[in-house]
């Protein structure tokens, strides 16, 4: 399970690839993908866990998987008999749970590649290094004539799982790519979650925070560069 395939619009990881060795592969497709593994855990986690590992715990603070869930990444699951493919976006079924039934185990992951989508992630924690996330958010859109044709949001942190924000995605597909179209959409977000309080954030920062990134994320694909959003 250690094998990694390249195909012209897909990278497929196997189940047993090292999450160190998976952010140095991934680093020259989606550059923020590997900036936010290199803030997971440590260097000798890294060595040790696993992309499907994480998949497989279905943690909803799970750094990989909003990043994997924005680009509409395939899992593939295998039994004694067969391999099958499932998109990422129906394999979590509630808290810790998944659709991984008794003798399967994760084969690889798919991922899409595409140099036409703008695609960012941001993770927010307490500590900078080697901390669980608060808020993770991933974003992927295909723009064209300043016009969305294509969008996929994903935070982690904000529900029982890693989940796609489909109301707010609704709303953004075939709209503007403007300011004032998001300044709308980060609105619905509190449609597509209701965070809880714990030790690590508020539901009401978990909310707010949920929304700069979406603001931010606008801000630095329009303008090409790094932004910090000030409340």
């Amino acid at each position: 399970l250690k094998f990694v395939k390249r195909e012209k619009n897909f990278l497929e990881i196997g189940a047993g690839v090292s999450l160190y060795d998976f952010q140095n592969i991934i680093k020259f497709y989606y550059l923020d993908f590997y900036n936010v593994l290199k803030r997971y855990g440590s260097i000798q986690i890294r060595n040790v866990g696993t992309i499907a590992g994480n998949i497989a715990t279905a943690s909803p603070i799970g750094d990989t998987l909003p990043l994997l869930l924005s680009l509409d990444a395939i899992v593939k699951i295998q039994n004694k008999h067969s391999i099958k493919s499932m998109p990422l976006n129906r394999f979590f079924i509630s808290y810790r749970k998944t659709r991984l039934k008794k003798n399967e185990i994760i084969y690889s992951v798919k991922i899409p590649i595409s140099s036409q989508h703008h695609f960012k992630a941001y993770k927010i924690s307490k500590r900078f290094d080697d901390d669980i996330s608060s808020v993770c958010a991933s974003f992927n859109f295909k723009i064209k004539d300043q016009r969305i044709q294509d969008v996929a949001i994903a935070y982690g942190g904000m529900a029982e799982i890693p989940k796609r924000a489909k109301n707010c995605e609704n709303f953004l597909k075939n709209s503007k790519f403007s300011e004032d179209i998001f300044e709308k959409a980060k609105d619905l977000l509190k449609r597509d979650f209701n965070p809880i309080s714990d030790m690590r954030a508020s539901k009401q920062y978990r909310l707010e925070v949920a929304e700069n990134l979406l603001i931010k994320f606008f801000i630095e694909t329009k303008t090409k560069k790094l932004f910090r959003v000030y409340q």
